[in-house]
């Protein structure tokens, strides 16, 4: 088992930070209209302001591995991707015309 991060040192704001936003995209995935999206997004925000006080390492290391197994229990099969994002829709649909020559070696 790896050693567990200190709270309140910046590698541990870092990464509570990560899930928090891995939570706010989870929820996004999941809702389809945007006051059921807030809805999720404050209670979510609770949820993490209730563990701010945690100052014991082993008893943070269990809460994230709690959120976690949250977050991977409710991800979403097909998550929302921007369009013009890797895997989006419209992801290298204009590809400049290559101006190397077309054939290699020289004729």
């Amino acid at each position: 088992m790896s050693k567990p991060v200190l709270p309140f040192t910046e590698a541990n704001s870092k990464r509570i930070a990560s899930l928090f936003r891995q939570s706010l995209r989870t929820a996004f995935d999941s809702s389809l209209k945007f006051d059921a999206y807030r809805n999720e997004t404050i209670k979510i925000r609770a949820q993490f302001e209730a563990n701010k006080h945690i100052s014991d390492a082993n008893e943070l290391e269990r809460v994230v591995a709690k959120a976690k197994e949250k977050l991977a229990e409710w991800a979403h099969p097909d998550p929302y991707t921007p369009p013009c994002r890797p895997g989006g829709t419209k992801y290298q649909r204009n590809i400049p015309v290559a101006r190397g020559p077309l054939v290699p070696g020289d004729w």
